[in-house]
């Protein structure tokens, strides 16, 4: 079991006492899981299964090359660049970044990636952010944001070569 899976299953095990001391009415508690549940686990799927395509379609070599450690500062503007164009929320943006750490991208290069999907994906800039908030906005925001991801990759290579982190779990 991960760390991560492990903190999620202890936090709602604390959530589930809080409500059994309050006397909590579960079945909005059980409707509310049972629809996330139902939206989310089709999507991860279906991602995952897309991963998997794109993973045997793109060359292991070409993405190593280019985001792995041989390519050094290189592979971060790469990943930036990456991270902007993914027009997807979480589900495919992460199964992107696992195909990318399985084959052979640096960390700090999916830390450049996510990062950068995090603050610019595409597709929020053009079906909410544009129109709701303006060009001037975006224009302001991204002159504002734009060394973020370079710097979290940076940090992450200098990160790397003082302590030994190790390798994403795909990769080992």
């Amino acid at each position: 079991m991960s760390t991560g899976l492990l903190v999620l299953v202890i936090l709602l095990v604390i959530l589930a006492g809080l409500a059994v001391q309050q006397r909590q009415d579960a079945g909005p508690i059980a409707r509310r899981f049972v629809e996330q549940f139902a939206l989310l686990v089709p999507r991860m799927l279906f991602a995952l299964i897309a991963a998997g395509f794109i993973a045997k379609l793109i060359p292991k070599e070409a993405i190593a090359s280019v985001l792995g450690e041989d390519a050094g500062l290189l592979a971060l503007p790469v990943a930036v660049a990456a991270g902007l164009i993914v027009p997807a929320g979480p589900v495919i943006a992460f199964a992107i970044a696992a195909v990318f750490a399985k084959s052979g991208a640096s960390i700090p290069a999916l830390i450049a990636f996510i990062t950068s999907w995090s603050i610019f994906a595409a597709h929020r800039i053009l079906i909410y952010e544009i129109p709701l908030l303006g060009a001037s906005f975006l224009r302001m925001r991204i002159i504002s944001a734009m060394a973020v991801p370079f710097m979290a990759g940076v940090i992450a290579m200098i990160v790397g070569l003082v302590t030994a982190f190790g390798q994403p779990l795909l990769t080992q």
